[in-house]
């Protein structure tokens, strides 16, 4: 969970080989390298990345590239596979921004919507009862 918290503090996907090089820099080559690719694993797993997602600690863009996923809903997918309970459902995006809890662009960050116009559909599609 390191290196998805230091993502998100950095606001951008991090070298996961230079992250590594420095985490376990007290370390030997032949155990630097396994610890790395086990955290490459790990993060290709997305138990972590959606872990630290759900929390609102990191933005849906950044989990989305860091699982391989294209849209929010994979991350979703991620948390039911592994039984893992949702911090938040899109359709609670939708209501906090109706509402005036968040703004429009929080919620398109959260869920990594980069379109606005997406994130219109997403608005109405919940106000028509559809999510």
């Amino acid at each position: 969970m390191a290196y998805v918290r230091e993502c998100a503090r950095k606001h951008t996907v991090l070298d996961l080989e230079a992250f590594g090089q420095r985490r376990w820099r007290q370390d030997g080559a032949a155990k630097r390298r396994i610890m790395i690719e086990a955290l490459a694993d790990d993060v290709r797993g997305g138990i972590p990345v959606v872990d630290v997602w759900r929390r609102f600690e990191l933005d849906g863009r950044i989990a989305q590239h860091l699982v391989g996923a294209s849209h929010y809903e994979a991350l979703y997918d991620i948390l039911d596979r592994n039984g893992m309970a949702a911090g938040f459902l899109p359709r609670d995006i939708a209501e906090w921004v109706w509402t005036g809890k968040m703004s429009e662009a929080e919620g398109m960050r959260i869920l990594g919507i980069e379109s606005p116009v997406a994130f219109e559909n997403l608005l109405a599609g919940w106000l028509a009862g559809e999510n």
